[in-house]
Parts: structure tokens; C-alpha cells; sequence
């Protein structure tokens, strides 16, 4: 295949949700999305396109539960081209429809759990790509098993059962030995590096090198140089190993 070669020019400072200024690499017009605008299509555009390293970049970060605890992440990218849709719709911000994550092996694969129903969202996003509770995770950076590229879990809860909020894979495991819930695997991958998370010690530890930060731009990595959890935003410098000003999508 061959590479493409669109030009975006990124400067952006900062980016802030609910009562503060919104400042955004990708806009979209008005709150009031126009019913004619196919979400996946402009994904899909933005994973044809290059970044520049010399700009920061900013990304909306969201949250979810690991081991009882909230943990902060981003999704750069995902093998599915209707989710990614889906999800740039949810955070304001493109997530790249790249299929070629689906050859990644499933041996190096984590997991992440999503709620089709049950518990209403809130927050920024209002809750999960579905809206209703956010994600868990399997695993955290430090892990030995950590791995950003994760394969989605669909969580829906059973008719006869009471919903209740879920905050560690040990509470949703019993929650589907009682039959409360079922969980189904999907067949397409999703980065999702995790930004910021609890040590054992309850320690906050954050990131500072999100290596494969996009698959799809062969060796380039996110230095993170800005965090801030009340207001949902990561700002990154890029790194390329080729040295470039400008980075292309690999094919």
C-alpha cells in the first residue's frame, strides 16, 4: 500500500470540558451536530493524515475503573471503523480507523470492559461510548501482562438482574457467575493507552512515554508534558525516530 500524504497543521494549547474554554485540533461546528455528518467518514479521513512533531498535541482523556480505583486514558485508534466513528463522536476528538491493529496477536492483547446498559453514565461524556457506566480495565502500566492494545468486552446486564456500579474485573466476574450479566467479545482492537492510575500503595502515578501512541505512524512515541484529571486533558510532544517535521500515517 501506499503511504498518504494530507497535510494538517496542529496548534493546539489546551482543551477543557464543561464550564471551561474548549480549545480543539479537530472541530466540529456547533453542539449541534449536523444529522448529515457521518462521524466514521471524518475518522476515517484523519487516519489518511499527517502530524506535525514540533506542535503540541492535545487529547481529551477519559475515565474508567481498575481494582476499585479510577484510572485516566486516551484512544488514539481502533480496528473498526463504525466504533471509531462512535467514539471521536463522544469525546469531540478523532479516534483513527486503523484495521491493520486486527493483526496485532491475540496472545499480546488486554482487555477492556464496556457497559451496553445498566448504570447511567455521567461526567464529562456521560459515561461510556454507550452512556451508561465507564469502562474497566484488566491491568495497569507496571504489569508485567500491561498492554495498550486491548480488545473491547461488551457488558450488557440480564433483564431480571439490579444493576449496580462496577469498579474491578473481580466484581464483574462474580456479577456474571451469578447470572447477572453476560460479557461478549468483540473482533476488533482498540489502543488505549492508560495515562494515569493508582500504584498498590495508592500512589498516583502517571505516564511520561506512551510508546506505539499511534500504531499506524511507524516509530513514534507521545511524550506526555501536561496532565490534568479535573479537566480531562492531555497535552503531548511527539517523537518520531526518523526525525521527521512532519509524520505520515504508515500504510
Amino acid at each position: 500500500m501506499v503511504s498518504q500524504s494530507i497535510w494538517i497543521g496542529i496548534v493546539m494549547t489546551a482543551f477543557f470540558v464543561g464550564l471551561s474554554s474548549t480549545y480543539l485540533i479537530f472541530h466540529t461546528g456547533s453542539s449541534d451536530v449536523n444529522e448529515d455528518f457521518n462521524m466514521s467518514e471524518q475518522s476515517s479521513m484523519m487516519s489518511n493524515m499527517q502530524f506535525n512533531t514540533d506542535a503540541p498535541l492535545t487529547i481529551p482523556m477519559i475515565d474508567g475503573y481498575y481494582n476499585g480505583e479510577k484510572v485516566y486514558f486516551i484512544h488514539t485508534e481502533i480496528s473498526d471503523k463504525d466504533i471509531a466513528g462512535m467514539m471521536t463522536t463522544m469525546v469531540n476528538f478523532p479516534t483513527l480507523y486503523v484495521p491493520d491493529l486486527d493483526d496485532i496477536s491475540s496472545d499480546d492483547l488486554d482487555k477492556v470492559y464496556i457497559f451496553t446498559n445498566g448504570i447511567a453514565g455521567s461526567g464529562p461524556y456521560g459515561g461510556g461510548p454507550f452512556f451508561f457506566q465507564i469502562d474497566i480495565f484488566d491491568s495497569v502500566p507496571g504489569m508485567e501482562e500491561y498492554n495498550q492494545f486491548r480488545v473491547p468486552q461488551l457488558v450488557t446486564w440480564n433483564e431480571d438482574s439490579n444493576p449496580i456500579l462496577l469498579t474491578s474485573i473481580e466484581d464483574l466476574f462474580e456479577a456474571e457467575a451469578n447470572g447477572e450479566l453476560s460479557i461478549e467479545s468483540t473482533d476488533f482492537v482498540v489502543n488505549a493507552p492508560i495515562i494515569v492510575w493508582n500504584s498498590d500503595d495508592g500512589t498516583t502515578q502517571t505516564a511520561s512515554m506512551i510508546q506505539n501512541m499511534f500504531e499506524s505512524m511507524s516509530g513514534v512515541e507521545g511524550e506526555l508534558t501536561f496532565v490534568d484529571k479535573n479537566n480531562y486533558v492531555a497535552i503531548f510532544k511527539l517523537h518520531s525516530e526518523k526525525g521527521m517535521g512532519m509524520m505520515e500515517i504508515s500504510p
